[in-house]
């Protein structure tokens, strides 16, 4: 696994890996996230913590790795 200089989270070079992220405030990414797990798209504590996005105040970003089938 390798890791992407500019980023907080590993590549993964597997195919089958998709990485998702969800950039907004604090609000909006959390209630993407609720909305998500009541889609049964994804569980909400497989996310990631909340980030803040560099050199963009009041930006936070999560992100979720899943396995395709």
């Amino acid at each position: 696994m390798t890791y992407n200089p500019i980023s907080l989270q590993p590549i993964n070079p597997d195919p089958r890996i998709l990485t998702l992220l969800i950039i907004g405030t604090a609000d909006h990414v959390r209630a993407h996230i609720l909305r998500q797990h009541s889609l049964g798209v994804a569980e909400a504590g497989s996310w990631s913590k909340l980030i803040p996005v560099p050199s963009c105040p009041g930006k936070f970003m999560c992100i979720l790795n899943r396995i395709m089938a």
